[in-house]
């Protein structure tokens, strides 16, 4: 008998630490407006993995550090530098790393989805998601909206809202640098046309 009760109590342990631990689970998304960018064109600069530099403030670094990049399972390093020494100091040091893992990628949907691997920042568990969505004007020159979610046990160092407004700095950062690319792409070689009579 004291078996089952003790049995019963330890299942009832169990579930009530994963309760707890389910509560401590951050989640939330952020997105942004690409108003002159259809989804089709914006795709191309998230779906690049290790493109994540040109996209993102602060990020200096974004490279490849194992597999073939774009497939799942590749993993990436970014890397925000510190600020240049003062005169005659040496380069600029890494001020904070992290090691993330392409989870998947569905161009037919324009998701991606990656861990965190290891970071210098606090995080334990991470996964994210980016996705493009058309606007729901499905016309060719509609614009769309990135969005950026995430799942991830709390940040040491962080509060959650915290966390939501780097994010949502970020997904901003980037929806404006896609849509000046794609501005620039669009415009005629050797600056503004003048049309003579």
């Amino acid at each position: 008998m004291e078996t089952k009760e003790a049995a019963a109590a330890e299942q009832l342990q169990q579930q009530q630490l994963e309760q707890e631990q389910e509560r401590e689970q951050w989640r939330g998304a952020v997105e942004a407006a690409l108003p002159s960018t259809p989804a089709s064109a914006a795709w191309p600069h998230i779906a690049s993995f290790c493109a994540l530099h040109r996209y993102l403030p602060g990020i200096d670094v974004c490279e490849l550090a194992a597999g073939d990049d774009g497939r799942p399972g590749c993993v990436r390093y970014v890397a925000s530098l510190a600020p240049a020494p003062a005169a005659g100091g040496a380069g600029r040091e890494v001020a904070s790393w992290a090691r993330e893992e392409l989870l998947e990628i569905d161009g037919g949907a324009r998701r991606l989805a990656y861990a965190v691997v290891g970071s210098s920042m606090g995080f334990g568990r991470y996964v994210a998601s980016m996705a493009v969505v058309a606007d729901e004007d499905e016309s060719a020159a509609a614009g769309c909206r990135l969005v950026w979610a995430f799942e991830c046990d709390p940040v040491q160092g962080w509060s959650l809202d915290g966390l939501l407004g780097y994010l949502d700095g970020g997904v901003k950062a980037i929806a404006a640098r896609i849509e000046e690319a794609e501005a620039a792409a669009g415009a005629p070689a050797g600056g503004d046309v003048v049309a003579t009579a």
